[in-house]
């Protein structure tokens, strides 16, 4: 099971480019956009 790693970005691109890069290092990279989003997440 590969570790997750919630990844906070309001920039889409910079988001994308984080993520993409953790995926290709095996890991499962959430991205969300703001700090709320990253509450709810994080409580799932």
């Amino acid at each position: 099971m590969s570790k997750s790693i919630l990844i906070v970005e309001d920039d889409p691109s910079l988001a994308e480019l984080v993520r993409y890069n953790l995926t290709k290092e095996g890991f499962n990279a959430i991205v969300v956009g703001d700090g709320e989003t990253a509450v709810v997440a994080v409580e799932e």
